[in-house]
């Protein structure tokens, strides 16, 4: 490998200067690489109208574009006329995509995805490409597929039941960056200076929505406590009306990481709920670096928020369970400041943005230096079904049981 030589990557995602979990781990990698090592140009859509289906796709945030050109990263725009959810590629339609992009200007290509193959990376043959999986939903075996970036060992264990290859898993973590200084909180502004805050923060999507943390709030709400959801789907506001809950506040969703993190220094507790669970949530593990407690429920989906939350809380199967740990972390000082102090050690150990960085460079020069090992086997894994028969299968069950097509292909 020529040191004194850049390595040229391009990150490509759809909708990819979102507020969304995977779309923010990638521009944090992108933002915070050497700029004397790497040359690096990102690739994003705004908001796509989805075809055959009612997900809702987050639109681009104006605070996200003021993060990465800060951090002097080269902003590409394309344009997607749809997304055609009846393929298993999930096609894109009308796009000038390939008019903007060639895969032989770069030496990697960067990406997040659900697991399954996907438009366009299916077309992008030769570049080596990475990887990061950050839903449970298939297995791409793609010969290009340089590398796969796994962020808790709860999903490469799930990608290798799929059919993925291990032989190409790799391990990080979220970089997460948290500048040094002062937030202030919404205590003063939000007339609770004396009160015991709980609450999370969460993008405004139905499909996610959990009801488990307010039914479980309801059962302890006090004069001395409050919730507050930052975001989130406005189902929990018709849930907390329902339900007669009168100490909560609702905050619009932002992109301001200054907000963000003056919201999360408000909570005693991060009280998250998620119908799908998480793989490894990044507002979970900002929650940990201001010593935030966390308590959470169990998905049938995923499951991979256990491993981040380890010892700094606890995660339950009912409300009842959610708010007997409300209680305690309420009223048991000595175990709220031992949750607290775990909080801060995990976030320490497992996210700090100069040691996630660094390892994740080092798996870029391994890639410059051998794109594609173990041939032989990365051969017969991109002759797997998961690639031929998989794709034709996932298109015809699709006009059956589409719901269950999103969760098991």
């Amino acid at each position: 490998m020529d040191k004194t030589k850049k390595i040229k990557i391009a990150f490509v995602k759809s909708g990819g200067l979102s507020i969304g979990g995977t779309e923010k781990f990638l521009q944090t990698i992108a933002a915070n690489l050497s700029k004397d090592k790497f040359a690096v140009d990102y690739y994003y859509s705004d908001k796509t109208q989805v075809l055959y289906s009612d997900l809702n796709y987050l639109d681009t945030d104006p605070e996200r574009i003021k993060f990465m050109k800060e951090h002097g990263v080269n902003l590409i725009k394309f344009n997607i006329g749809s997304i055609d959810l009846s393929t298993y590629t999930h096609k894109w339609i009308n796009t000038d995509f390939w008019q903007i992009f060639d895969e032989k200007k770069y030496d990697i290509i960067q990406t997040g995805k659900p697991g399954r193959m996907e438009y366009p990376f299916n077309k992008i043959k030769n570049t080596p490409i990475v990887d990061s999986i950050h839903l449970n939903a298939g297995a791409d075996n793609q010969y290009n597929i340089s590398r796969v970036m796994h962020i808790t060992d709860y999903m490469a264990k799930q990608w290798i039941k799929k059919g993925g290859d291990k032989k190409r898993i790799v391990r990080v973590s979220l970089p997460i960056e948290i500048p040094n200084k002062e937030y202030g909180d919404y205590k003063h502004e939000l007339n609770i200076k004396d009160k015991f805050i709980f609450g999370f923060h969460q993008r405004p999507d139905d499909k996610i929505f959990s009801s488990i943390p307010l039914d479980a709030y309801k059962k302890i709400e006090k004069e001395n406590n409050y919730f507050i959801i930052l975001g989130g789907s406005d189902r929990y506001r018709k849930q907390a009306e329902e339900l007669k809950i009168k100490n909560i506040y609702f905050l619009p969703p932002t992109g301001d990481k200054d907000k963000i993190f003056k919201f999360l220094n408000t909570l005693n507790v991060f009280a998250h709920g998620r119908k799908d669970g998480e793989n490894n949530s990044q507002a979970i593990a900002e929650a940990m670096h201001f010593g935030k407690p966390i308590i959470s429920h169990f998905s049938e989906i995923n499951n991979g928020h256990i491993e981040t939350i380890g010892n700094a809380g606890i995660v339950v199967k009912t409300a009842n369970e959610y708010a007997e740990e409300m209680k305690k972390l309420q009223y048991n000082k000595e175990y709220y400041t031992m949750r607290s102090i775990n909080a801060k050690k995990n976030f320490l150990n497992n996210y700090d943005l100069k040691n996630q960085i660094k390892k994740i460079e080092n798996i870029y020069f391994d890639v410059i230096e051998n794109p594609f090992p173990n041939k032989i086997r990365r051969f017969f894994y991109s002759l797997h079904y998961t690639q031929t028969i998989r794709p034709i299968l996932g298109t015809i069950y699709f006009f059956f049981k589409f719901k269950k097509y999103r969760i098991k292909l």
